[in-house]
């Protein structure tokens, strides 16, 4: 059985980051708003967001649901159809999704700072660093 789940620890506190983010891994078309309705395998199911991926807008990945980010007060709150991370997106969707969020970041700082981005990639740890 199909159901949403909320990622409450793992929030996102800029939304344009986020969508930066969303971007780096393809995700381009986007709808904001308040309160969006996902639409998901299961009906009965409802929920809502303020930044949704319509599932119709990603056809590389055949999704059963769309995909949200639900406005908390700590920050965006991914909303994710737990069978599309087990057989489309992977279990660690949010997890990259975080990593591009936090390059996202620091190319705003070394863009403000007037440095440059190194990114360095040793075995699986990601090395961002912003060099003067």
């Amino acid at each position: 059985m199909s159901k949403y789940m909320a990622f409450e620890s793992q929030t996102f506190a800029n939304g344009d980051l986020l969508l930066e983010a969303l971007s780096d891994l393809g995700f381009t078309t986007v709808v904001q708003g308040t309160g969006l309705s996902l639409d998901g395998w299961d009906k009965r199911d409802r929920r809502t967001a303020d930044i949704v991926i319509r599932r119709s807008d990603v056809k590389h990945h055949h999704l059963l649901g769309d995909i949200g980010f639900q406005r908390t007060a700590g920050g965006y709150v991914a909303v994710i159809d737990d069978m599309d991370l087990d057989y489309r997106l992977g279990r660690d969707f949010v997890t990259k999704l975080q990593s591009r969020y936090h390059e996202a970041a620091a190319r705003k700082m070394a863009k403000r700072l007037g440095g440059t981005l190194i990114r360095e990639q040793v075995g699986k740890t990601i090395k961002i660093r912003v060099k003067f």
